[in-house]
């Protein structure tokens, strides 16, 4: 946004705000009727508590603004902000730090042009979209006013913090943010911890740090820990987790971060009401192998209808910090989360309940670390009935070292975050035993089809005779392939 002059009047003066009007607006968008209105829901009302407006709400808990002008007041200046986002995307309003300096001065935000300060606390609040009569407009006061006491407790907290806090504080005073909830309703699985640049949709990232912010509020206590966030010196992630760790919070952020999204989905709030839309549902299966991506503080939601036993496997390129969870919803009415553990080779999986009808797969990213935010992940997944995976199974000889022997399964369909295993046993005219009890084979090849090939080698001692010998290969611990030593 360019710097540009403007031509306002003081229409109005509150307890604790002056309010001065771009000439060009006044009888059109803004009237007397419109700054009265302001100032009262500044200084005097709100909609959580008709006693009291922003101001003593939100400084009560937070403190007071700075006072570079020494006046006691916050200026609010209603113009028709100037940007080329068009109706639908518009800036509503801004909280500009260059006017907490003094003079003529260079801001690396602003690229190094040279700027002017107002050396005022001055919020910029629109006229044109934003119908300035509104709750909205009072709404986006609100949240202006408390980017203000954000910067001056902490000039140098990243964005999705700060926009974070400033959306919770217009909850606080009980505005509406339905559209900023509705937005990450549709697109769920954005990053917590960027925020978009340019003219890229920014409603799905108002509305994730808002939830984070309150999720933060009704589990792990309540205003007193935003108020330790906002004044904890630290930034990001370390500086919740400082605040967190302050109000006797032992949970790590990770740990945290699974439990929202699965809140999230389950709409566990006293606040809001959500109902997050899936980026994907299926209904009829196999799925075959199915890709997806996920940005470091995201998570996915991919629904499964008509669910009864299915097995979903699930691999990830980054297991150290990735964690995925199945919601089942049951026939009966009962709600299961469950993990989906991932072994070191980054696979894993689970075989849905026969009651389960409905099923989200919630894969998730979680990487602290310094440059977190750049990390991302991608991942597999499917979801198959069992009994519809068919495998060819073969045992070969090893040409070089004749006690080695090799069993071969090739799969109909991809296995993702399943591995098949072999189990090998001693039989004779009248009994069967165990010689080797269930063990993965390898994944060896794939080819065009996506079909792939497995193998297990193992050593046969020379007192055990090859067609004594009996394997079965098992996907899930159900048989797909039997055979002995000597069947080839």
């Amino acid at each position: 946004m360019q710097q540009y002059t403007v031509s306002a009047v003081l229409r109005g003066v509150g307890s604790f705000c002056y309010v001065f009007v771009e000439e060009a607006e006044w009888n059109t968008r803004v009237t007397a009727r419109t700054v009265q209105a302001m100032i009262r829901a500044f200084d005097a009302t709100t909609p959580a508590n008709p006693q009291q407006g922003i101001y003593p709400t939100l400084t009560k808990f937070f403190g007071a603004p700075p006072d570079i002008d020494e006046n006691g007041r916050v200026i609010l200046l209603l113009l028709n902000i100037q940007d080329a986002r068009g109706a639908d995307r518009y800036t509503a309003g801004f909280f500009n730090p260059a006017d907490q300096q003094r003079g003529l001065l260079r801001n690396p935000g602003f690229r190094g042009f040279p700027i002017r300060s107002n050396e005022a606390e001055m919020l910029y609040i629109d006229t044109q979209p934003l119908n300035p009569n509104s709750e909205r407009a009072h709404s986006v006061i609100a949240h202006e006013f408390q980017h203000l006491l954000n910067w001056h407790h902490d000039s140098r907290e990243v964005t999705w913090v700060d926009e974070g806090c400033a959306t919770y504080a217009a909850f606080l005073c009980g505005y509406s943010l339905q559209e900023h909830v509705s937005a990450f309703e549709r697109m769920p699985s954005v990053s917590l911890v960027t925020w978009p640049e340019g003219n890229a949709d920014s409603l799905p990232h108002y509305g994730a740090a808002f939830l984070w912010m309150l999720y933060l509020h009704e589990q792990y206590g309540g205003i007193g820990t935003l108020i330790e966030i906002v004044e904890n010196r630290g930034t990001s992630l370390t500086g919740i987790s400082d605040a967190l760790a302050s109000r006797g919070v032992t949970q790590t952020i990770s740990d945290i971060f699974i439990e929202w999204k699965l809140a999230n989905y389950l709409s566990e709030y006293r606040g809001v009401r959500l109902s997050l839309t899936p980026r994907r549902w299926h209904y009829s299966y196999p799925s075959g192998a199915q890709r997806g991506q996920l940005s470091n503080f995201s998570a996915d939601y991919i629904g499964f209808r008509d669910a009864e036993g299915l097995t979903l496997g699930f691999s990830s390129s980054s297991p150290a910090s990735s964690a995925v969870h199945a919601i089942e919803f049951h026939n009966t009415g009962n709600i299961d989360i469950k993990e989906i553990k991932l072994s070191a080779g980054n696979a894993g999986s689970l075989v849905l309940a026969s009651t389960a009808t409905e099923v989200l797969l919630v894969p998730s990213l979680h990487m602290e670390s310094i440059n977190f935010q750049a990390h991302d992940s991608t991942y597999q997944y499917s979801a198959t009935r069992g009994a519809h995976i068919t495998f060819i199974t073969a045992a070969l000889p090893n040409p070089v070292h004749p006690r080695y022997w090799d069993i071969i399964a090739e799969s109909a369909e991809p296995l993702v975050g399943l591995m098949p295993t072999v189990t090998l046993k001693l039989s004779d005219s009248k009994t069967e035993r165990i010689y080797r009890e269930a063990q993965p084979m390898y994944l060896i090849t794939q080819d065009s089809q996506d079909n792939r090939l497995y193998r297990f080698s193992f050593l046969l001692e020379p007192e055990i005779a090859p067609k004594s010998v009996i394997y079965q290969v098992s996907l899930d611990s159900r048989p797909v392939g039997t055979g002995s030593l000597t069947d080839f």
